[in-house]
């Protein structure tokens, strides 16, 4: 009897001891699982469709855009992952960089430029984008209007268009004598190129000024344009807002230089390259931006639900 009461008390001592092993451990799984499930919670990806070749070209730009995410809390790698393509100015190229994004499952794309943009929205009707250096956003049917935006899309849009009067007059006030003036487009954006031949020419007419266009499609082109300008006798150059001049800043600087033809820019970063003067957005400005809309879309909320902004603030160097 005293070994079966022994090994009786034994059993129900193991048993007790499990009981409370087993409950300890039920009380501690809340205070386990909370931060496992926080672990493995999915950072969001974050896709940028940047236009120039390699992220040295991008520098300028990348830095002010990334700040702005850090200015709000962000920390990359941590609470989200950057996924950047670049394109080299080939139309196409953003295409391919929009629809690897889309397969990469990026919770959001950040698309820099029109053309940018453009690619994202054929790719995703789906995932939001948030554009930015984007002239004419209605134009380009990223929504409806201004104040009715719909769709996928958001942003920031400048008044590039709308500047191309304001480069000729401010170029005139520079060379009082000037009565005849070269424009440079880009041909591969025929839309963007004929709303800024109008609005050159319209100015043009009113300062009594000619005006000579260049259809510019690859960099390459950039040193004959200048050589068939010069023999042309034409003092200066109006360049229209366009990621291909701005990568070839350097280089329009020096040509410009070389053959003694002013120089009239979009972008006051080419002036300090050693073009003459630029009057046009601050592009940095909008990239400081960016984080905000994407903020928000983390957050929850739609892109059409987030007004798109128009950027007002002009540099004249």
């Amino acid at each position: 009897m005293r070994q079966s009461h022994f090994r009786t008390r034994y059993r129900n001592g193991a048993g007790m001891s499990r009981r409370r092993i087993f409950l300890a451990l039920l009380g501690m799984a809340p205070l386990v699982s909370l931060p496992a499930l926080a672990q493995t919670r999915p950072i969001p990806k974050i896709g940028v469709l940047w236009h120039a070749a390699t992220p040295e070209d991008e520098a300028v730009y990348a830095e002010p855009l990334k700040k702005s995410f850090s200015d709000l809390g962000y920390v990359e790698n941590r609470d989200l992952i950057f996924i950047e393509t670049y394109a080299s100015e080939q139309y196409e190229k953003f295409i391919v960089n929009a629809a690897q994004l889309v397969k990469s499952n990026v919770g959001v794309i950040i698309a820099v430029t029109g053309p940018a943009a453009t690619a994202a929205q054929r790719a995703t009707t789906t995932i939001p984008i948030v554009f930015l250096i984007v002239p004419d956003p209605v134009g380009r049917n990223f929504a409806k209007s201004l104040s009715r935006l719909g769709g996928n899309l958001t942003g920031l849009s400048t008044a590039a268009v709308d500047l191309s009067s304001k480069r000729l007059e401010q170029l005139k006030a520079a060379i009082p004598g000037l009565t005849r003036v070269g424009l440079f487009v880009n041909a591969k954006d025929p839309p963007m190129s004929h709303a800024v031949e109008e609005r050159t020419r319209s100015a043009a007419t009113a300062l009594n000024v000619a005006v000579e266009v260049t259809r510019i499609e690859a960099p390459q082109e950039l040193n004959s344009a200048f050589t068939r300008v010069r023999s042309s006798e034409i003092p200066a150059v109006v360049f229209m807002q366009d990621p291909l001049f701005f990568n070839e800043r350097q280089q329009i600087a020096k040509l410009g230089l070389s053959h003694g033809v002013a120089t009239m820019v979009a972008n006051g970063l080419m002036v300090c390259e050693g073009c003459l003067i630029s009057y046009g957005p601050n592009f940095p400005a909008q990239f400081r931006r960016v984080a905000s809309f994407v903020d928000k879309i983390l957050k929850g909320q739609s892109p059409s639900e987030i007004p798109m902004r128009s950027l007002h603030a002009l540099n004249l160097s």
